[in-house]
């Protein structure tokens, strides 16, 4: 299985060879991920000899939860080392912004899932424990890291409706892959089911929570200095009118909003309303801003260091990491890639400042997270589809109107949202001790006044 499954995914990247090449040599892309994947890591990686504790998340969200388990993890083991990987830029930027505090040069682009890129990255780092936050599944670091004797946790593990569909099909293979993880920690009791279904061993399947309920944001002191840095340059505090901050957009959400702002304005009370725009990806920066000076509509941009001296209409995020900290300023969030079928995107930031959040139709990607939501009225979801533009924007403005006028409600939503949040902060406690259960067995750990006598 592992010989097939590594065959194909060469000749995948083979085939892709061509995309990389272009991008490396005429848009200059991707040059320090390529390297780094197919194991040219730097030398404030390799082992010292400490304990080390690998996390791994895909992209921004992932990496955000990641915080709270690793600060506990340091505080109850100050002897060990922690690294960090990410797939997506954008997680990197913010993995190197937040985990400095744990040693330079920690953080990585995750290896190309082929035996011998693994077999040098697990040579260099030996890592104690490997921490893959959500439902990555990478057949050969699982074997790999197994046959080393280094145990492999999944956490905050889920399984879209979608991914359980196809899962299903390669089941009997997926079951000898699962038997590489050391513990699986899932979301909720629907997705423990639907892995134990396709071949995880009900032993070590465990229900956790969802540990993004848990990460402190709001209290961190970097979002304090982001949100200051963010509010001088863009004015989000010293000009009138209220803020719609649309998070996380994609390619067609963005024209939608600016004419939703527009039909905002023309209300009594609510001509002053300005929208940000914080597009998912940077290479996007440049194109949401043209979108928005033709427009018609003052447009002011993070990334041009101005004061905020001029007031502006749109207002537009194209920097990496401070979207979290730009939420505290926003009237109400709107959570990008929910008016296409993207599946959307989470919802815990703007809750973290007990904001009034609306959605789209699209929020596949968190279901369980919309549910409870949605069952408290913490959020409000607007139901016309991406085929119907019209219908869209009018229910989207509706929907803002009636939130810009109603500060009463826009509080019970808000203090709704975060009630959820603080209701689940048992998740990040659950999963820590798992996590340390696992490390001490991997170190035979003792305290250290305990090892001295």
């Amino acid at each position: 299985m592992y010989l097939l499954y590594s065959l194909l995914l060469g000749a995948w990247i083979v085939f892709m060879l061509p995309v990389f090449l272009y991008r490396v040599l005429r848009l200059g892309k991707h040059v320090p991920a390529l390297s780094q994947r197919f194991g040219k890591l730097p030398e404030t990686l390799r082992s010292d000899g400490r304990p080390t504790f690998w996390f791994h998340s895909c992209s921004v969200g992932e990496a955000l939860s990641v915080q709270p388990l690793a600060d506990e993890l340091q505080r109850r083991f100050p002897e060990a080392r922690f690294v960090f990987s990410t797939i997506t830029k954008t997680g990197q930027a913010v993995a190197r912004q937040r985990f400095l505090k744990y040693g330079q040069g920690n953080t990585f682009y995750f290896p190309v899932d082929l035996g011998f890129v693994c077999r040098r990255f697990l040579d260099c780092i030996r890592p104690t424990v490997i921490v893959i936050i959500d439902t990555e599944i990478w057949p050969n670091i699982l074997r790999q890291a197994n046959m080393r004797g280094i145990p492999v946790i999944m956490a905050n593990g889920r399984i879209s409706p979608k991914s359980f569909r196809l899962y299903r099909f390669v089941g009997p293979l997926l079951s000898r892959v699962f038997a590489n993880y050391r513990m699986l920690l899932m979301k909720s009791e629907e997705d423990a089911e639907r892995i134990r279904t396709i071949g995880a061993p009900s032993d070590k399947v465990i229900v956790s929570g969802n540990i993004k309920y848990g990460s402190e944001l709001a209290e961190t002191e970097l979002n304090e200095k982001l949100a200051g840095s963010v509010d001088e340059a863009l004015g989000l505090t010293s000009e009138e009118g209220d803020l719609i901050l649309a998070g996380s957009t994609h390619a067609d959400e963005e024209q939608t909003l600016i004419e939703v702002l527009r039909r905002v304005r023309l209300k009594p009370n609510l001509g002053k309303t300005r929208l940000l725009l914080a597009p998912r990806h940077p290479e996007r920066f440049d194109e949401v801003a043209d979108l928005a000076a033709r427009s018609g509509l003052v447009v002011k941009r993070r990334s041009r260091g101005n004061k905020a001296s001029n007031r502006a209409d749109i207002l537009v995020l194209d920097t990496i990491g401070e979207l979290a900290a730009a939420y505290r300023f926003a009237t109400i969030a709107f959570i990008g890639g929910t008016l296409i079928p993207h599946g959307g995107h989470s919802i815990l930031e703007p809750a973290w400042f007990a904001k009034a959040i609306v959605i789209g139709p699209s929020m596949v990607n968190f279901p369980n997270t919309a549910r409870d939501f949605l069952e408290r009225g913490a959020v409000l979801q607007i139901q016309a589809r991406e085929s119907d533009k019209e219908a869209q924007i009018r229910e989207l403005t509706d929907a803002f109107v009636l939130l810009l006028e109603d500060r009463e409600r826009r509080t019970a939503m808000g203090n709704a949202a975060y009630s959820v949040l603080v209701d689940n902060r048992g998740a990040v406690r659950l999963t820590v001790d798992k996590i340390a259960d696992v490390y001490r067995d991997a170190t035979r750990y003792s305290p250290p006044e305990m090892a001295d006598r």
